[in-house]
């Protein structure tokens, strides 16, 4: 037949019943109800933090894959591979479904050693799905997890996303091409101000945090000549460069989205001021 129709009580004649499903007529089913992804209500279902040492920390909650669904009842703590003393790489954290086993869960899954490293590839077939939560850069020598390491990527649709309702998942792929573009025309403005014979003069400040939690910087105390109305601002965590949105600025304080877990690690705020080549 070319039709199937679901789902009809069965009726049995002669101990054999006339309905009978299985769970890939219910996966399929559901499938086309409620996209893949991480259910987003609250924001920290599945987010991967930094734990202690060379640990990642995965917050409870659930995600769901071609109409499957995983819970994670408790954060979860995943051990990362010790990093190498010559070369960089990037994990990945995956939730996944492994139809072979009939069961989901989440793991770390190291990267190739490489000058420019990328994170694994996402394996996507007939026995296994697997959906990205977090990239970590694992750098040559480093001895523990930070959270300036830590790429969330449960937004991106192209290797996660979120599930937003029923029958279609929003691409948010589109929100981080924006990203990409509102980056791009930044930086544009900046190399057209280098073309047209602008000089720019660099000054770094450096803070080393005293006590876990920190998250306000004040920008002045640390580089004197910053002018937020007309510097070029950037900040780094443990040499690692932050998004403009995992920061904002008010009243010349930098405030991270996210509180610096331990003591020892090294802010660095680079701030290019033009100067008139005359």
């Amino acid at each position: 037949m070319g039709i199937n129709s679901y789902f009809f009580n069965a009726v049995e004649s002669g101990g054999v019943y006339d309905r009978v499903y299985n769970s890939e007529d219910i996966t399929s089913y559901l499938n086309l109800l409620v996209g893949d992804g991480v259910f987003p209500n609250p924001s920290t279902q599945l987010q991967v933090r930094a734990s202690s040492g060379m640990n990642v920390v995965v917050g409870a909650g659930s995600g769901w894959i071609n109409g499957h669904k995983m819970v994670n009842t408790t954060d979860m703590v995943l051990s990362v591979a010790a990093s190498d003393v010559l070369m960089n790489r990037i994990d990945s954290v995956v939730f996944y479904v492994d139809y072979e086993n009939r069961n989901m869960g989440i793991q770390v899954k190291t990267g190739t050693l490489a000058a420019n490293p990328v994170a694994p590839e996402l394996v996507r077939t007939d026995d296994r799905y697997e959906m990205q939560l977090a990239t970590i850069q694992v750098n040559k020598k480093v001895s523990a997890i930070t959270t300036a390491m830590i790429t969330d990527t449960r937004m991106d649709s192209d290797v996660c996303g979120y599930v937003q309702g029923l029958i279609q998942q929003v691409d948010t792929s589109t929100l981080w091409q924006q990203q990409q573009q509102m980056f791009d025309d930044w930086f544009n403005s900046v190399k057209d101000q280098f073309q047209a014979g602008k000089l720019f003069k660099k000054y770094e400040g450096v803070y080393v945090t005293q006590e876990a939690g920190e998250a306000s910087f004040n920008v002045l105390s640390l580089v004197p000549h910053y002018a937020f109305a007309y510097d070029i601002l950037e900040v780094y965590i443990s040499g690692i460069h932050l998004n403009g949105n995992e920061y904002t600025i008010t009243n010349n304080t930098v405030n991270l989205e996210t509180p610096i877990e331990e003591a020892g690690v090294t802010v660095t705020f680079v701030v290019y001021k033009s100067v008139d080549q005359s």
